[in-house]
C-alpha cells in the first residue's frame, strides 16, 4: 500500500467527513496558507440546538489576498464567552473543558477584587509603587461610583416629581424643577467622565500588573465575559490574535480525542512554493510529503481539481468514499464527541 496524503483548510468544529478524511490519510496538511473565506466554515459552525444557529469567529476586514494564517480575530466583543455559554446549552457543562481555548486568546488579568482584598500576594513580586498606584486609584473609582449612584437617583426623584406634579395641574410652573433637572443633569455628566476617567486609569495599571506577574505563579484571572469590561480598547490590551491560534489547536486537541495517529502538518510551515493553481499546489504538497496518492473530498474534486499535475509526478488521486453511520448524518463533530460512548467508531 502506498502512502496516502491529504489536507483541507483548518476549520471551526467541521463535520464528520473531515475527520473521517484526515483518518484515512498517512499524512494530513492542514492547508492554512491559502486565501481566508468569509462565507466558509473556517470561521463558522452551525449547531443544531433549539435556536439552530451560526456560532461565527469574528473576523477583522480582510482583503482578497488574505490569507487563512494572516486572519486576524476582532475581539472587541466579548464573542469567545457568548460561545461557550451556546456551545454548553447544546451539548451540556462537559464542554466548558474547551474553555481554555478561549481564555488562552486574552492575557491573564488579576481579578480586582484579589487584588484590593490581598494585595500583598502581588506586593512580593516588587510592583511597589504600581500596586499603590492601583489601590489609590481604584478608591477614587469606588468613591465616585457612589456619587454618581447618588446622582442618577435625584435625577429620578426630580424626573419623578416634574411628572407628578403635570399630571396634579398641566399649568403649573414648573421652571425651578426643570432648571434644577437640567443643572443635574450636567453634574451627572461631569461625575460620568470622571469616573469613566478614573475606571480607564485604574485598569490600564491592573492590565500592567497583570502582564508584569509571574506567570509560573498563582494568580486568579478575571472571568472570561468579565474582561470586557475594562475601560480599555480590547485591540489594545488583547494584542493581534490571529484566527489559526483558536482553530488549529481546536483540531488537535479534536484530532487527539477521536484518537486519530495521522501525521498532522501545517502546510505554510513546509517549504514548497506556493502555486496560482490549486491543483499545482496540492500535487507539490503531495510530492514534499512522500505520498503516492493524493485523497480528495468529493466537493473538491468536483468543484476544481485538476488531476493533470498529479499524473506529471507519477501521482494517483483518490476521492473519499464514506458514508456517515451516525444516525443524524454529517453532523457537527460535536454531536458525536459529547453524544456518543465511542467517538471514534463514527469516523472509521
Amino acid at each position: 500500500m502506498g502512502r496516502i496524503v491529504s489536507g483541507h483548510q483548518p476549520q471551526y468544529y467541521p463535520p464528520l467527513h473531515y475527520f473521517a478524511r484526515v483518518q484515512q490519510a498517512d499524512v494530513f496538511f492542514l492547508y492554512d496558507d491559502v486565501q481566508f473565506s468569509r462565507g466558509s466554515l473556517q470561521h463558522r459552525v452551525f449547531i443544531r440546538g433549539d435556536s439552530r444557529d451560526w456560532l461565527t469567529i469574528p473576523v477583522r476586514n480582510t482583503g482578497i489576498d488574505t490569507t487563512i494564517t494572516d486572519a486576524r480575530i476582532d475581539m472587541a466583543t466579548p464573542w469567545p464567552a457568548r460561545h461557550i455559554r451556546a456551545l454548553v446549552e447544546q451539548y451540556g457543562e462537559d464542554v466548558r473543558e474547551l474553555t481554555p481555548f478561549y481564555e488562552r486568546l486574552c492575557p491573564p488579568v488579576v481579578d480586582p477584587e484579589t487584588l484590593r482584598e490581598t494585595p500583598d500576594r502581588f506586593d512580593t513580586a516588587g510592583f511597589g509603587t504600581r500596586l499603590d498606584e492601583w489601590i489609590r486609584l481604584d478608591e477614587k473609582w469606588r468613591t465616585q461610583r457612589t456619587k454618581l449612584r447618588a446622582l442618577q437617583q435625584a435625577k429620578y426623584r426630580l424626573a419623578a416629581e416634574i411628572g407628578r406634579q403635570k399630571r396634579v395641574d398641566p399649568t403649573a410652573a414648573i421652571d425651578e424643577l426643570t432648571a434644577a433637572a437640567e443643572a443635574l443633569t450636567a453634574k451627572l455628566e461631569c461625575a460620568e467622565n470622571t469616573s469613566q476617567i478614573f475606571q480607564t486609569r485604574r485598569d490600564r495599571v491592573l492590565l500592567d500588573i497583570s502582564r508584569a506577574f509571574d506567570g509560573s505563579k498563582e494568580i486568579d484571572k478575571l472571568p472570561m465575559a468579565k474582561r470586557w469590561e475594562l475601560a480599555l480598547d480590547p485591540v489594545e490590551w488583547m494584542g493581534d490574535v490571529k484566527l489559526v491560534d483558536l482553530t488549529i489547536p481546536l483540531l488537535e486537541e479534536l484530532f487527539r480525542r477521536l484518537e486519530i495517529s495521522t501525521t498532522i502538518v501545517r502546510s505554510s510551515e513546509l517549504p514548497v512554493e506556493r502555486a496560482d493553481n490549486p491543483s499545482e499546489y496540492l500535487a507539490r504538497l503531495t510530492e514534499h510529503l512522500g505520498g503516492d496518492r493524493f485523497l480528495s473530498g468529493g466537493v473538491g474534486y468536483a468543484a476544481y481539481l485538476d488531476e493533470a499535475p498529479f499524473e506529471t509526478r507519477g501521482l494517483e488521486v483518490i476521492v473519499q468514499d464514506w458514508t456517515p453511520t451516525w444516525v443524524e448524518g454529517d453532523v457537527c463533530v460535536l454531536d458525536v464527541l459529547y453524544g456518543a460512548e465511542d467517538p471514534s467508531h463514527y469516523i472509521r
